[in-house]
């Protein structure tokens, strides 16, 4: 029996035969690589009711990126770069992350995701790198350059991602100007890039979850891409 893994995602206005509605949309490559590694996927939209969202019959999870992560959630106030947030989406997505510690779900978050886990935990972010003067380096590199080797990631050795990849530096892209600042409990940090920013995190307390701030998903050919997903379904 195939494995069944759970995809969070958000949604969209797009103009539809009763005109235009607000639809759940994912990027096609998370399902195209679950497939090839024998998987089925089953796509989570945000959720009205999160009371009643349980994921424990699930083999894995996956938490995708998108839009900024309303920062009331971390202590802070909405700062002038903080954008495309979704209340329902973040409660969503908080919920399935406590669903998915509660029963041990392995679980894979990506970018906005990673950023989540760590809030999840209790930690903080970077709402601008370059507007808090984390970095010079511009990090927010989509559209024609989101499949490309934007920067290196130096991999912790001691951590489970190393284990994973095998390698403790890689290049990956890069969609992102938030970032991990303060790191949550139960959490160490796996990866970093050369300006510092925090690029992998991981739990220290038996569940057996990742969160790497590039996307994998769009790099599906790449070999570390590969191996992340294939850690994840098999």
């Amino acid at each position: 029996m195939s494995k069944l893994i759970a995809i969070s995602t958000g949604t969209k206005e797009v103009q539809m035969a009763p005109g235009e509605i607000e639809c759940t949309v994912i990027n096609q490559d998370f399902i195209n690589v679950c497939n090839r590694l024998g998987a089925t996927v089953v796509i989570v939209g945000p959720h009205q009711d999160t009371d009643s969202i349980n994921i424990s019959k699930f083999d894995a999870l996956v938490v995708t990126g998108g839009g900024d992560i309303n920062p009331t959630l971390y202590g802070q106030e909405l700062g002038d770069k903080t954008i495309r947030i979704s209340d329902k989406r973040d409660s969503t997505e908080m919920a399935l992350l406590k669903s998915a510690e509660e029963n041990n779900i392995k679980t894979l978050a990506i970018c906005r995701g990673h950023q989540l886990l760590n809030i999840y935990k209790g930690g903080t972010l970077f709402q601008d790198l370059i507007d808090q003067n984390v970095t010079e380096f511009n990090h927010d590199r989509p559209f024609e350059e989101a499949r490309e080797h934007i920067h290196d990631v130096n991999i912790n050795e001691d951590s489970k991602l190393f284990s994973i990849v095998k390698n403790k530096n890689f290049k990956v892209n890069s969609i992102h100007h938030q970032a991990v600042n303060k790191l949550g409990e139960d959490l160490r940090i796996s990866a970093t890039s050369s300006d510092g920013v925090v690029e992998g995190i991981e739990s220290t307390n038996g569940w057996d979850v990742i969160g790497v701030q590039w996307h994998p998903e769009n790099m599906i050919d790449d070999q570390y891409s590969v191996k992340i997903f294939d850690w994840l379904i098999n």
